[in-house]
């Protein structure tokens, strides 16, 4: 629980769980596609604050690249965002924000596949009850 990446991780279910009840307080007084306009808008402070952030520029492989993958993971994000705030405005939010919870499970899958990575049986086993909860939720 000490390590900086274990604090950042939940600091970041924290945040995106109040996100995601958000989401839904808001596609039920907005379009969809409004929020995800207000969404991008919301990003500004933080575009603000970044020019004074510590190695903003610093780089460990092709810049090229990376500003590539950095804009495919723009689109994926608008795009994935979007999606959940079309799925919220038709359903649940207790039903649909865990569902769309399982997009690490996409992740880890192709982690597996294009980087190489494994995952011990520890982690297998909580993939699987994962995927288990989801499944409960939903009934």
């Amino acid at each position: 629980m000490k390590s900086s990446w274990m604090l950042l991780s939940i600091a970041t279910v924290l945040l995106w769980g109040v996100w995601g009840l958000e989401s839904k307080i808001v596609v039920d007084r907005i379009s969809p596609w409004m929020n995800q306009v207000l969404f991008s808008v919301g990003l500004l402070p933080i575009l603000a604050w970044m020019p004074f952030w510590k190695n903003l520029r610093h780089t460990t492989g092709d810049p090229r690249m990376g500003a590539l993958h950095g804009l495919l993971t723009g689109i994926f994000g608008g795009i994935g965002n979007l999606t959940m705030y079309l799925a919220l405005a038709r359903g649940k939010a207790a039903i649909v924000v865990p569902l769309v919870g399982l997009a690490p499970l996409v992740t880890v899958i192709l982690a597996l596949i294009f980087l190489r990575e494994r995952v011990n049986r520890a982690q297998a086993i909580g993939l699987v009850l994962a995927i288990i909860a989801i499944y409960l939720l939903s009934l």
